[in-house]
């Protein structure tokens, strides 16, 4: 055993009867011309390490035998591990880098695995690795079997379409986290229908129990999410998360998808749980990145992106945020939940919502209007949703609060003074408004219209509150394409 170099070969199958220490820095490739190697029963194989061992046959470790591999052991072929319970290969590196698609089969637990086929390793059992996984070329398909990558375990490489997990049946990707963890993992998967597409999820934790044994799993179908209420615009992907032995947590959530997954107008899609319901809607998509994003995620299930035009029956906005210059619209046909639970929903300066439920809207804490931000609410009778020309309701919490709504003194393109008023309120148009023409409405909070009144070439419409109860009105100022809506109190 002094050779630098030591070939073993065989035209039969390697069957090792005794431990076989390989010394250090020996490189050793075993060889046969069609037969497996097999470590049989009773046997142990040990690769020590700093030691490379090739077989360019498929490697067979049979019930009761052992492979402890401290070293690297590259396989050109398959790997089929008959022990019944989960067997560690060692220490060690294990990389496939055959040129037909390799197969891992058994339970196996791996320290290191490199993944270097162009044609792709599938897995045939359950498998975990504890150390890194390099995704140095080719896919992994799971099929029916997950790939658990342990607590300390990280992803090497650069995943791609072509350097990925592949999650499209029944088996996940798990990660186990360790106790107490927060911070972000990237699941690397994607999917293989017809065209190699990769669509990453990034999980964020920023609290939570972790138990021994726990893990974060995660699947993908390249299709829409098979639920009749989705039609519009809807993505053609959708992500299942599950876990087991996290609680009380929180955790943020990023999804990729491809061009291809869009339907519809993908400006106005959001990230949406869908499963189970009611649908729990989170931020519009970053059209730009193909990227949906959901902040404080507490429990887990199926995400997908939408903004159907068949209303869901009930529908929760959770930590979404109005910016300047965007409309949206959110419906229900029963109960539109907003905020609540620690939760935010935020229309900022110049951003435009309507809420429109067929039996309640719930404005719940977390609810906030910005000045100059205009929020419309209304409950409908006639089963116009949004896109349906209405008249606007500001919605009230369970009991007849306002919630969240900013007392505005100014608005971008008209005055309302004085406010508060006993009687006279006085709208003033201002800039280009005031040459144009502007529609004028003023409703109380049980929706009736109390005025509606057309100013072309104006700039001032006074009004009387006479004989009107002491409360809340509202003041819809709408010119052209800008609508904005303002708070008058009488006392």
């Amino acid at each position: 055993m002094c050779n630098q170099h030591h070939f073993l070969k065989r035209s039969c199958k390697l069957t090792v009867s005794a431990i076989l220490a390989i010394p250090l820095l020996l490189s050793m490739a075993i060889s046969t011309a069609m037969a497996d190697n097999v470590i049989s029963s009773g046997t142990t194989f040990k690769v020590l390490s700093g030691t490379t061992v090739f077989s360019s046959e498929g490697l067979v470790i049979k019930s009761g035998a052992t492979l402890d591999n401290a070293g690297t052991l590259i396989l050109k072929k398959n790997l089929a591990n008959e022990n019944v319970t989960p067997n560690s290969l060692g220490s060690g590196t294990a990389e496939f880098s055959g040129t037909v698609n390799q197969t891992i089969g058994g339970q196996n637990i791996i320290q290191n695995l490199t993944v270097n086929n162009v044609t792709g390793v599938t897995i045939g059992d359950n498998t975990t690795v504890n150390g890194v996984l390099n995704l140095t070329n080719g896919t992994i398909t799971l099929g029916s079997d997950n790939l658990l990558l342990g607590q300390l375990a990280s992803i090497a490489g650069t995943p791609s379409a072509s350097n990925m997990i592949i999650v499209t049946e029944t088996g996940q990707l798990r990660k186990e986290f360790q106790s107490g963890f927060t911070g972000s993992f990237t699941f690397p998967v994607g999917d293989d229908n017809g065209t190699s597409e990769y669509s990453p999820v990034t999980l964020n934790f920023t609290g939570g129990s972790f138990a021994a044994g726990n893990y974060v799993g995660v699947s993908l179908k390249n299709e829409k999410y098979p639920d009749d209420n989705i039609t519009g615009n809807y993505l053609k992907r959708y992500w299942t998360i599950t876990q087991s032995g996290i609680t009380g947590f929180t955790c943020n959530a990023t999804f990729q998808y491809v061009t291809e997954d869009v339907t519809g107008n993908e400006n106005v899609i959001s990230c949406t749980k869908v499963n189970p319901a009611p649908w729990i809607t989170y931020g519009l998509t970053d059209a730009i990145a193909h990227q949906l994003a959901a902040t404080g995620i507490t429990t887990f299930s199926s995400f997908t992106g939408l903004k159907s035009t068949t209303p869901p029956v009930n529908q929760e906005l959770v930590n979404i945020t109005i910016p300047d210059g965007v409309t949206n619209c959110y419906d229900a046909t029963q109960v539109l939940t907003v905020a609540g639970n620690g939760n935010t929903f935020i229309v900022e300066n110049n951003g435009s919502v309507t809420l429109v439920a067929g039996n309640k809207i719930l404005m719940l804490a977390g609810t906030k209007v910005n000045s100059g931000g205009y929020l419309l609410g209304r409950i409908t009778t006639s089963g116009n949703y949004c896109g349906a020309t209405f008249n606007p309701l500001v919605a009230n919490n369970q009991d007849g609060e306002m919630l969240g709504i900013e007392t505005v003194a100014k608005y971008q393109f008209f005055k309302v003074y004085p406010n508060p008023t006993n009687d006279i309120i006085i709208v003033e148009l201002m800039g280009s408004v005031a040459t144009t023409t502007a529609n004028i409405t003023v409703y109380n909070l049980q929706g009736e219209k109390l005025l509606q009144k057309s100013l072309t070439c104006e700039s001032i419409l006074q009004f009387s509150l006479s004989g009107k109860p002491v409360g809340i009105y509202m003041v819809h100022v709408q010119s052209g394409e800008r609508s904005e809506i303002a708070k008058v109190i009488k006392n």
